[in-house]
């Protein structure tokens, strides 16, 4: 016997499955989750001193009422700022997301744990009660700036700095500035040696020989005081220099410009001179020494102790008529 499908029992089974299929999406939309939470962080990956974004998304039914997520600083991590979206519809649900700014502050394998979401939502009877739900912990790793591609790889110490030639103009400029100084300090030197004397003396007679020259000097400065009004230290440097003048026209030397010591030294080898008027020229110059350089307090006049000289190296045939 012929098994017959009639069209009658194909639209019933047809319908069967219809019925079937609306009963079971009616029971998936009754049993679905009426809030998911998820997490991400981002970019993908970090290094010392980047900006991390820390995104929560929640999903829930539209008659539910989240509160905003409340973060601990997680370790490694520095806060800087943070803010939500507006939310938006989506197959029949509200979606909402939650940011949050961080700046990196440690290297190696760091993590945001999981954080406790609450809200609101109506039971059967319409009132409404407080849910919980987690979010994922979520995990970032900071790489080292000496691991990462293109990186240095050792630490080197500071390059010691370079040293460069100077242009040829450089050196110009260096060694025209030194005449210049050098052309300065020749100017001043001349223009000290050529000062003229203090003493005031008109114009040196050149027939007179140095023992009349000197002893006219000494007169003029005897006249000026300069001990009794207390300017020691000028009469020693013009008794100093007046004697000096003396020995270098008498003797032929250039007293005038060599020290004490030189002069000492040229009158030990020099016959013209007797032993005794050799220390007497060197303890005239050491005690106008004395006073000028050193300031020191005078034990007596050398004037006197110039004349004596004087008279005694003069030259035999000489008349010397001196300063009383």
């Amino acid at each position: 016997m012929k098994n017959v499908t009639t069209p009658l029992s194909v639209g019933f089974f047809l319908f069967l499955a219809i019925i079937i299929c609306l009963h079971s999406l009616s029971l998936a939309k009754e049993f679905s989750n009426p809030v998911s939470v998820s997490a991400n962080i981002t970019p993908s990956s970090f290094t010392l001193g980047d900006i991390a974004t820390y995104t929560i998304t929640l999903k829930h039914d539209p008659d539910i009422k989240p509160n905003v997520p409340n973060i601990e600083q997680p370790k490694g991590l520095e806060f800087i700022e943070q803010g939500e979206s507006m939310p938006r519809e989506v197959n029949g649900q509200k979606v909402q997301e939650y940011w949050y700014k961080f700046r990196v502050d440690d290297t190696g394998k760091l993590s945001i744990p999981s954080i406790p979401l609450t809200f609101n939502a109506p039971d059967q009877k319409g009132e409404n009660i407080q849910g919980t739900i987690q979010t994922p912990e979520v995990s970032l790793e900071v790489k080292s700036l000496l691991n990462i591609p293109g990186g240095p790889e050792e630490v080197y110490d500071i390059k010691p700095l370079e040293e460069y030639p100077l242009p040829w103009i450089d050196y110009l400029w260096i060694a025209l500035a030194g005449l210049a100084i050098l052309g300065l300090l020749y100017f001043v030197w001349f223009k000290w040696k050529s000062r003229p004397s203090t003493l005031n003396l008109s114009a040196p007679d050149t027939n007179l020989t140095p023992e009349q020259l000197a002893f006219k000097e000494l007169e003029v400065l005897k006249n000026k005081q300069w001990l009794q009004i207390g300017r020691a230290q000028d009469h020693f440097f013009e008794l100093s220099e007046i004697f000096r003048r003396y020995l270098e026209k008498r003797y032929q030397f250039p007293a005038q410009e060599w020290t004490t010591e030189e002069i000492t030294a040229y009158f030990k080898s020099s016959p013209n001179l007797s032993d005794n008027l050799k220390l007497q020229a060197r303890s005239i110059l050491t005690q106008t020494d004395r006073v000028k350089f050193a300031k020191a307090e005078r034990a007596e006049d050398e004037m006197a102790s110039i004349i004596n000289f004087i008279h005694e190296a003069q030259p035999p045939a000489t008349e010397v008529v001196s300063t009383s």
